[in-house]
């Protein structure tokens, strides 16, 4: 019957049924020995010998291996390895990627068969290793993932006779290829979270360690060497209690050490850092620009404000070393930031106390002076205030809203501390009173100017009134030298003055303008010279440096007119046009009177400002 010979004779072929049949159970149970050595679990290294001992157990493939692509060292370097017949130790490890079609199989993401790798001269360096371990047909295959250094990673399979790869076969290997990739991944994210894990575990452990040591009372310093430990990247810490600046790494390290980078923040750079602590956004990575101080790169900053009792007492200024940082550094960010603040905490808490002590001691010696010498000066001792030696006593006020005293106080007290020991800030009466010592002399005005008027500047952009009082030798000079600077404060005050102002500035008047009201003073010299000012803006004329001259020459005519370098007639037209348009009668005393006081405290005031 030949219907039933055909279908009896087709189970017996190489391409009958029975045979589809029989190799699709093979390939079932190839793919359950992977599946199994996939799911086994392990590291990377393991996964992978598994798998390739399950895909090389039996035919076609008795032989293979995987090979990462290494395109940094231009090579494909073998990871894992099979060979029945054992591994010869010289043989190659490796191979130029020139020669080699790891790369095109890694760039496609496409399977490669090279039917006789001896013969193929396609890729001269796989037809040597072909001769040298006597394998032929080749099927290599990307696995889509890559080793732990993050290369690229390929499957090669080597027969040791010629055969003919059918489609099934490399749709089997295509599976085992996806198989292969999720169990790398997998191991790859459980690592991932591993080290996490682990690196959280230690942030926190430093984190409680470094606040045991702020609460042992460590330094400062010690406390940064820990949070360096915490935080790997460059981090600045400035105290405004105790003007304390710390480094930690350097955030150019190619052009500026550390050394070199706290030098500048210590010096130069240190105002326009601090600036920073204003408006700042605690996480907000922003642009630092430090093109003034010989830096022309915007450097990426997080600046967090350490604020106690809704004050800014301190500054932790973070580099990161990449564009973002992760979760984790912005945990450690925290841990360090929390111990940070209470260390600037009990740093504040201890200068209040000692700035409490010290207002209320210079409260009563500039009230009521040292009725008891001795005492006084002992008292003094105890607060660190030396009343045998020479001291410069001045009185710093901001000339609008700024910071308030205490923050003014600390401030210059930071500045200070750092430049002149010995000198000191202390809030007193709404301003801030600076002793400065002067063993050798008074300071100069240039480096007054850098320790008490920049650093105002550089913080709140606007210039500081720096009262400078006398020198203070006995516990008896005090309370004359604060009455000194309050003058000269309200003086500054009445005119407009900032930075550093003398009672000298004001001219031998200084003592009587002091006891008026500044606006009474203000509204007097307008309501007196402005409408003369305003004429003369308008339509131009000489006359109220005529009225001046007429007055300082006693009302000499031919005297006047030749100070002016005029003619005694056109002196008698300008007089007349004063009485015509603003009814001035300089023949009068009052009227006289009243002009020569106008431009004298003109005049202190315009002195007082360019001086």
């Amino acid at each position: 019957m030949p219907s039933a010979a055909s279908p009896a004779a087709s189970t017996d072929g190489p391409g009958s049924v029975t045979a589809r049949q029989t190799e699709a159970g093979l390939r079932l149970a190839r793919l359950r020995a992977i599946a199994s050595a996939v799911n086994a679990g392990g590291d990377i290294e393991t996964i992978l010998d598994r798998v390739l001992l399950a895909v090389c157990r039996g035919e076609p493939w008795p032989r293979g291996g995987i090979m990462a692509v290494n395109r940094q060292s231009g090579f494909s370097e073998l990871v894992t390895g099979y060979d029945p017949d054992g591994r010869s130790p010289d043989r190659p490890r490796r191979w130029a990627l020139a020669t080699s079609p790891v790369t095109i199989v890694a760039e496609t993401r496409r399977p490669l068969v090279i039917e006789d790798a001896q013969r193929s001269q396609d890729f001269p360096g796989y037809q040597e290793d072909a001769r040298a371990r006597g394998y032929r047909t080749v099927a290599l295959l990307p696995l889509g993932c890559t080793n732990a250094e993050e290369h690229e990673m390929v499957l090669s399979l080597h027969t040791r006779e010629r055969i003919e790869v059918a489609g099934e076969e490399l749709d089997f290997l295509t599976t085992v290829a996806h198989l292969v990739a999720l169990a790398v991944e997998r191991v790859k994210h459980l690592q991932r979270e591993q080290r996490q894990n682990e690196r959280l575990r230690r942030v926190l452990e430093a984190g409680a360690g470094l606040m045991e040591l702020v609460l042992d009372g460590a330094a400062l310093s010690a406390v940064a060497g820990m949070a360096g430990a915490v935080l790997p990247h460059p981090m600045l810490i400035l105290d405004f209690v105790t003007g304390e600046a710390i480094a930690r790494g350097s955030p150019f390290p190619e052009t500026l050490d550390e050394r070199g980078w706290r030098e500048l923040v210590q010096g130069t750079a240190g105002p326009a850092l601090a600036g920073l602590a204003e408006g700042a956004v605690p996480g907000e990575v922003v642009l630092l620009d430090l093109s003034a101080f010989g830096l022309p790169q915007k450097l990426p900053v997080i600046a967090e404000p350490l604020r106690v009792e809704h004050e800014t007492a301190g500054l932790l200024l973070i580099f990161p070393r990449q564009a973002a940082m992760d979760s984790l550094d912005r945990v450690a960010v925290q841990e360090v930031r929390f111990a940070l603040g209470a260390q600037v905490m009990r740093h504040h808490a201890e200068a209040k106390r000692e700035a409490r002590d010290l207002s209320e001691f210079l409260g009563q010696l500039f009230r009521a002076g040292a009725a008891e010498p001795a005492r006084t000066q002992a008292r003094a001792a105890r607060l660190g205030l030396n009343l045998a030696r020479g001291m410069r006593l001045l009185s710093v006020a901001l000339p609008r809203p700024g910071g308030g005293p205490a923050e003014l106080r600390r401030l210059l007290a930071g500045s200070l501390g750092r430049a002149m020991p010995g000198a000191l800030a202390i809030e007193q009466e709404g301003v801030v009173a600076v002793l400065l010592p002067e063993p050798d002399g008074p300071a100069p005005d240039a480096a007054l100017d850098r320790l008490l008027v920049a650093p105002v500047r550089a913080r709140w952009g606007i210039r500081p009134v720096v009262a400078c009082g006398p020198l203070c030798t006995l516990p008896g000079h005090y309370g004359q030298a604060w009455a000194e600077c309050g003058r000269v404060l309200d003086l500054a005050r009445m005119f407009g003055r900032d930075g550093l102002v003398r009672q000298g500035d004001f001219g031998p008047s200084a003592l009587l303008l002091s006891a008026f009201d500044g606006a009474l003073v203000r509204a007097f010299v307008e309501g007196t010279l402005g409408p003369i000012r305003r004429h003369e803006a308008e339509h131009g004329g000489d006359l109220l440096r005529t009225a001046t001259a007429f007055i300082d020459e006693a009302c000499r005519y031919q005297a006047t007119a030749a100070r002016l370098g005029i003619h005694v007639s056109t002196l008698r037209y300008r007089l007349r046009r004063l009485e015509e348009l603003f009814g001035l009668d300089l023949e009068d005393s009052e009227t006289r009177f009243r002009l020569a006081l106008a431009a004298r405290l003109t005049a202190i005031g315009i002195a007082s400002s360019e001086s």
